[in-house]
């Protein structure tokens, strides 16, 4: 589907008002390679980043407009940042679901499975469209178009992975296989659908390139359309126990339009379940996993070096600068200030960050290794720089 009739595309326009569509957002992650900027209670999601004048989750669930109705929206969030998701959600989200803790995308992406189940009509075959609230999507005629083309693969039975056409050898994601090619009516070409011939941990330079050069790899995107009920079999086979002990969590009675689980009963069984991405849990193992080739401007921003591809330069020099700052040669180097003026000199390839009370300094090399200082701030409990 070209980009060009994705905009005024039926099956698009059909997907908003479908009551067996439902959208799901992941916004429970502690962003700790964003200190000083995310913290436990306002992480990244809640923040806007780079270019951008809206938070995160907000500018994710923007996306949701033209696929899914917010009544048939929700987001799984932790409790200590559930005050700030409502804040941002609002009415385009009314549903909030708070894990006690994070326990990693399994669980989580269960908890959204269980309500969506709860929450379809009678007979229906529900289909979650599932994103992250960290990605910056620049192309959104074109991801409305692969999304569609998701659900109508999801609606064949098919666990469906959205796999980002790489650009370049990033050894910072993982990689999908693309294995034969399904051919889905109404889709006929071999670029549609292809089966997942296997993933591909995060590689070193050398393999990274390789799989690009072959063409036969993509970035796996962490973007997922599932339809539900075959998800929850799947959930159900690989982890019986924790399935058992979250459907324990679900009221007997839930008014429309409001979180199913009790929260008193999550508190209790969450930390008990097996800390485990969905990755792991169903797709390594699930023998009807799909992917779908997307090309719309798909970047994951997850450490400060990250913002220098998701957003264009600033100034001539290929610096990007957030608040009050004065450069002198300085190249490629990402200044985010929340007050006062930053002043560098002969920088190149840095991050600089002054935020809430601190300031953080290192080579954009070293930008994954921010985690780290929150992992020593955590044990030298200061708790007011966290």
């Amino acid at each position: 589907m070209s980009k060009k009739n994705s905009k005024k595309s039926p099956t698009i326009q059909k997907l908003a008002s479908d009551p067996s569509v439902f959208g799901v957002v992941l916004a429970g992650g502690s962003g700790t390679r964003f200190w000083p900027k995310s913290r436990l209670k306002n992480p990244k999601q809640l923040c806007a980043l780079g270019g951008q004048d809206k938070a995160m989750l907000d500018v994710t669930l923007s996306r949701f407009a033209p696929l899914v109705a917010p009544a048939r929206r929700m987001i799984v969030t932790h409790k200590d940042q559930l005050a700030g998701t409502r804040k941002i959600a609002g009415a385009k989200c009314p549903i909030l679901i708070p894990e006690p803790q994070a326990r990693n995308t399994a669980p989580a992406i269960a908890l959204a499975a269980l309500a969506i189940e709860r929450m379809a009509e009678d007979g229906s075959d529900p289909v979650m469209i599932s994103m992250h609230a960290d990605h910056v999507i620049t192309d959104l005629n074109e991801f409305n178009a692969v999304m569609a083309r998701a659900v109508t693969i999801a609606r064949k039975g098919w666990l469906t992975l959205l796999g980002v056409v790489p650009s370049f050898p990033e050894t910072g994601y993982g990689y999908i296989e693309r294995g034969q090619s399904l051919h889905l009516q109404p889709f006929n070409t071999t670029e549609s659908a292809f089966e997942v011939a296997g993933f591909r941990e995060k590689p070193d330079y050398e393999t990274a390139k390789r799989y690009v050069d072959s063409g036969r790899f993509l970035w796996n995107s962490g973007l997922f359309v599932f339809p539900v009920r075959p998800l929850l079999a799947e959930l159900e086979r690989s982890l019986p126990k924790d399935m058992k002990a979250l459907r324990s969590c679900l009221k007997k009675s839930v008014p429309k339009g409001k979180n199913p689980f009790d929260q008193a009963k999550l508190e209790k069984v969450y930390p008990r379940l097996t800390k485990i991405s969905i990755d792991e849990a169903v797709l390594e193992k699930s023998k009807k996993i799909a992917v779908v080739d997307a090309d719309f401007g798909w970047q994951d921003v997850g450490t400060w070096d990250a913002l220098a591809k998701a957003f264009p330069p600033t100034d001539h020099s290929g610096n990007l600068v957030y608040g009050k700052a004065v450069t002198i040669d300085t190249m490629n180097t990402i200044i985010d200030t929340d007050g006062p003026l930053v002043a560098t000199i002969g920088l190149q390839d840095m991050v600089v960050v002054h935020h809430k009370g601190a300031i953080l300094v290192c080579p954009k090399s070293r930008a994954q290794d921010v985690k780290k200082i929150v992992e020593i701030l955590e044990k030298a409990k200061h708790k007011d720089l966290l």
